[in-house]
């Protein structure tokens, strides 16, 4: 098929902005581009095919996202630690995921947007809590049976980190929160830098809490609602919410 030189500008152009912004709302010109016009659809989606990346629509939204395998842009370990300091070892890469993990678990409502996304804010305080039950919850279960083994988490090694090698978060003496490298607050906000990044949550410092983004809920009900190990997960934090209310 041949394309004219504009398509292929608007195309690049599009493609590029997605790049860098991961978000284009469908009410920009070039969002509208690529719904209304096949060729430029066609263009940027072998363009983002090329580099292992995909293209998906929402009712509001175009987002770009990495390929699970076989991309250029895909985040390993070493990369990410690259990309943030504070992942100094494999351990704080898998804890990073793991807190990530609680936050959607917390936020999550499957295919439900009729809430209002402020309600779903959650404090630093509340995420730090949350984390420490979880992995608390995950040890007992480990000295009880195998868990590490069946469910692929090195969970001694991650529990004495969040536990014993992290410290208590503290306020500081003007009232805010301290977001030094060994502690746990510190390191939430370290782990939650890729959403942040993404344009997926709100991150009020200031406030102590973070919001989800409408644009977040977009990405869960696309590409993880449904998926075996994004089930597998959160059913695994929730029985930890269950745990504890029946403590």
């Amino acid at each position: 098929m041949t394309y004219t030189s504009e398509d292929v500008r608007l195309a690049s152009e599009l493609f590029f902005h997605l790049l860098n912004n991961r978000i284009l709302p469908l009410t920009d010109t070039l969002g509208s581009e690529y719904v209304e016009n096949n060729d430029i659809r066609e263009i940027v989606n072998i363009m983002a095919e090329e580099a292992g990346l995909f293209v998906f629509s929402t009712m509001e939204n175009l987002h770009l996202v990495s390929e699970k395998e076989n991309s250029i842009f895909a985040t390993n370990y070493t990369q990410m630690k690259e990309k943030y300091n504070k992942l100094l070892r494999k351990k704080h890469f898998h804890l990073a995921n793991i807190i990530i993990s609680v936050y959607l678990a917390e936020i999550d409502r499957e295919s439900n947007f009729s809430f209002r996304i402020e309600d779903a804010a959650i404090s630093y305080y509340k995420l730090e809590e949350l984390v420490t039950e979880t992995l608390d919850s995950w040890k007992k279960r480990n000295e009880e049976e195998n868990f590490s083994e069946d469910f692929a988490i090195a969970i001694d090694d991650i529990h004495h980190l969040w536990t014993v090698e992290m410290s208590h978060s503290k306020v500081n003496k003007d009232g805010t929160l301290s977001f030094s490298s060994n502690n746990r607050i510190g390191f939430i906000n370290e782990a939650l830098r890729p959403l942040e990044q993404e344009n997926l949550i709100i991150n009020l410092h200031s406030e102590f809490k973070i919001i989800p983004k409408k644009e977040l809920y977009e990405r869960l009900d696309y590409l993880y609602h449904g998926g075996d190990r994004y089930r597998e997960m959160m059913e695994l934090i929730k029985a930890t919410r269950g745990d504890e209310n029946n403590a």
